[in-house]
């Protein structure tokens, strides 16, 4: 009976070993699926519903539906990045009509593009199943805790993309393709140059390591440049050509660095604002992202240099050389944002610190398994709780232009709901760029919104002044911010008393809303 037994053992074993094969190979899209729901059931309200487009990316939705009507970037309107998420969103309201769903579903695109990359990235440095654990972590944590389809997750998909193309090999043809992304990623924002920078000190390094020769470092640097160069200048040009390379260069490098300032949010002060507020139930789940991502970005650089050098001997050159141009694409990606190091934009530039961090705890023999346990632990916790805190929370609807649409916030939903039933589509508006899209509402002025510091320049200021003469606005949104001490009209960076002085000859106070926003409407 024995040898039938060991034939049976056998038997199992090749059963066993089939399944894990199948297994393995149903993984990573069994993965990408599950993404996919998850991040479904945060930006949509079951059956299909999508939630409103709140925060900055309206701002973009707005200039969208502004270029789809022919107007153009820094001639009829002001923004300070170059035009990318404008393209992007105003080539789908061309082939999809401007619908309110669309940049919730760019938002399940953009979160599973990122599982895959650095999923991608993380099977070539991390053995075992916890290659995934950064990208996952990345989706479930800061991805999802900053669920805002603005440039910057677009431009992180790009610089993630070309870090994934030339993590193997540094080919010229793998430059080449690394440099196209670099150059996509700054046509969404201009800052994601300095990854072309970080990526030619990375070849300077490698040849120094590989003892490689200095005609072919050139040569590398010659195509990760020139394939950088040439797709920025491919995609600017045709807006350069429009509105002439002094706009151009005024609104995206000399308005950034004298003017884009002014608020404290765009400084260096920013680090460590927007906690969550543990008051609010519906926040909590965004602690530990918050939490991670400040503890590990740009710390964990650091400790690669100087812990990942006593590991470095049990790892090939290869994988070490993969290591450092990680490491150096984390560091580049923290410097496009140090100057502004805001919770959002350290969560956008955090997926290389994440991946550097799995690798250490996994790496290290000192460490135990524990950390890594934990993480899975709080993973599986929040996959399951941020679907059901979506689908449970305070909900409200409105059939607007742009669709059926919910609200998880009162004012918002009040400020449309009256705006709704005040005008319609294509008449003129001013003051809050959610309503403009979502109510396709024509702006009156340059700029979508105003802020009581040097951000918004007096020729705005002016200009809006005109449009609401020239148009005869019916309606302006003032929010709350606006009159945060009336003696800030006195500062010399304040340039809204002239606009406050019209509103108040032309306009009557209309409605106040919970948050302390404002509608005026026109005297008759």
């Amino acid at each position: 009976m024995q040898p039938a037994t060991q034939f049976a053992d056998a038997d199992r074993r090749l059963i066993a070993d089939r399944w894990k094969a199948r297994f393995k190979g149903w993984l990573a899209p069994f993965t990408l699926l599950a993404c996919g729901i998850f991040l479904y059931l945060q930006v949509f309200v079951l059956p299909a519903t999508p939630r409103v487009a709140i925060g900055d990316q309206a701002i973009y939705l707005h200039h969208a539906v502004r270029m789809l009507e022919g107007e153009m970037i820094y001639r009829d309107y002001d923004h300070f990045t170059l035009p990318g998420t404008d393209v992007v969103y105003m080539t789908l309201f061309k082939l999809f009509g401007v619908r309110a769903w669309i940049p919730q579903a760019m938002l399940m695109v953009l979160g599973t593009s990122m599982l895959a990359l650095v999923s991608f990235i993380s099977r070539r440095l991390i053995i075992g199943r916890s290659y995934l654990l950064p990208g996952l972590l990345f989706v479930a944590l800061p991805f999802s805790s900053y669920l805002d389809a603005t440039h910057h997750w677009y431009s992180t998909v790009a610089t993630t993309a070309a870090l994934a193309v030339v993590l193997e090999d540094r080919s010229f043809s793998r430059l080449l393709g690394a440099g196209f992304f670099l150059g996509l990623a700054t046509f969404f924002t201009q800052s994601a140059g300095l990854l072309a920078v970080g990526f030619a000190f990375f070849l300077l390094w490698e040849l120094r390591r590989e003892g490689q020769t200095w005609g072919l470092l050139l040569k590398k640097e010659a195509a990760l440049l020139f394939s950088y160069v040439a797709t920025t200048t491919a995609c600017v040009a045709y807006f350069v050509w429009a509105v002439g390379l002094k706009k151009v260069l005024y609104y995206t490098v000399v308005f950034v660095v004298k003017y884009y300032p002014a608020d404290s949010f765009n400084t260096w002060r920013g680090y460590l604002m927007g906690r969550p507020q543990l008051r609010v139930w519906t926040t909590w789940l965004d602690a530990p992202a918050f939490t991670l991502v400040h503890l590990i970005v740009p710390f964990v650089y650091i400790a690669f240099l100087v812990v990942g050098a006593h590991l470095s001997t049990a790892q090939s050159g290869k994988t070490w050389n993969r290591l450092m141009l990680v490491n150096v694409t984390g560091l580049s990606l923290f410097l496009t944002v140090a100057s502004a190091p805001v919770y959002n934009r350290l969560y956008a530039v955090s997926a290389p610190a994440l991946i550097l961090l799995v690798w250490l705890l996994e790496s290290s023999p000192r460490l135990d398994r524990a950390p890594l346990r934990l993480f899975w632990l709080m993973l599986f916790l929040v996959v399951i709780a941020r679907p059901l805190v979506t689908q449970m929370r305070w909900t409200r609807y409105l059939d607007l232009p742009t669709g059926h649409t919910a609200f998880f916030e009162s004012a918002p939903y009040e400020k449309c709901k009256r705006m709704l039933e005040r005008t319609r589509v294509s008449d003129y508006f001013f003051g809050d760029h959610l309503i403009s899209f979502t109510l396709r509402l024509r702006n009156a002025g340059r700029v979508p919104f105003l802020r009581p510091t040097d951000y918004t320049r007096p020729e705005e200021v002016e200009d809006a002044i005109q449009g609401l003469e020239r148009f005869k606005v019916q309606f302006v949104s003032w929010y709350s911010g606006l009159d945060r001490g009336r003696e800030e009209d006195r500062d010399p960076g304040n340039h809204l008393a002239p606009i406050r002085l019209y509103l108040r000859e032309h306009y009557h106070l209309a409605q106040t809303f919970s948050n302390g926003d404002q509608f005026w409407e026109r005297n008759q």
